[in-house]
């Protein structure tokens, strides 16, 4: 549950339902992995997260906050912008 990473995606204008598609085409990884991080089945290593600002962030995010699995206040507008997008809430969401 990568809610900050997935939030700063959808603030660059990806789509919930592409961001798996994103992540994996950044990692070179199929997206059953990518979906199986963001369930937190898996977790992404150091290097994943350094490619993953480099490649969608050009090195601007902090990555303690990208890859915080805390839930803060932003999750209630990420809910939010989510539910806009016709409910594109899929499993590997919460």
């Amino acid at each position: 549950m990568y809610n900050n990473l997935i939030l700063e995606m959808v603030k660059k204008g990806y789509k919930l339902k592409d961001i798996p598609c994103v992540l994996a085409n950044s990692l070179d990884c199929s997206k059953k992995i990518i979906k199986n991080k963001l369930q937190n089945t898996e977790e992404f290593t150091f290097l994943e997260a350094i490619k993953i600002n480099e490649q969608i962030f050009n090195n601007e995010m902090n990555l303690k906050y990208l890859f915080s699995n805390k839930h803060s206040s932003r999750t209630t507008y990420y809910n939010s912008v989510a539910d806009k997008n016709l409910n594109l809430f899929s499993k590997w969401w919460i």
